[in-house]
């Protein structure tokens, strides 16, 4: 009887540890300072691999002002005048965040909730100016 009283305290205690969670990093949203090709190839490369599709072209200036990327798919229809008549549908909107995870920088997906490690972005937390 001593031994099950025994087995059952350890069987708690395990469970109890195993419960424990780790701490998330702290997660803040990030810029860059001065994207380069290799980041830009980077971060496109990290999109397609969270939404899938064609490799988006971005700015040379992606994530250096705002730590929010909204990319839409955009339907051109051309009208009998051969002039462009963009379609806008919300629900094709993808947002994409750089998070700076601890030490890593990530790009987030919103839509999933899914993130990809970046290993050649450097990134820096976004410095809110409350002025």
């Amino acid at each position: 009887m001593a031994y099950a009283i025994k087995a059952s305290c350890c069987a708690l205690v395990l469970l109890c540890v195993g419960c424990e969670q780790t701490p998330t990093p702290d997660l803040q949203p990030a810029i860059i300072k001065k994207t380069t090709v290799q980041m830009k190839n980077e971060l496109q490369h990290a999109i397609v691999t969270l939404k899938g599709g064609l490799t988006p072209r971005l700015a040379d200036n992606v994530f250096t002002t705002s730590s929010t990327l909204l990319l839409e798919r955009v339907n051109n229809l051309a009208s009998p005048l051969q002039h462009a008549i963009i379609a806008m549908d919300m629900s094709s909107v993808s947002r994409f965040e750089l998070q700076k995870r601890g030490e890593l920088c990530v790009l987030y997906f919103s839509r999933t909730h899914n993130y990809v490690p970046l290993e050649t972005v450097v990134c820096e937390p976004l410095q809110l100016d409350l002025k």
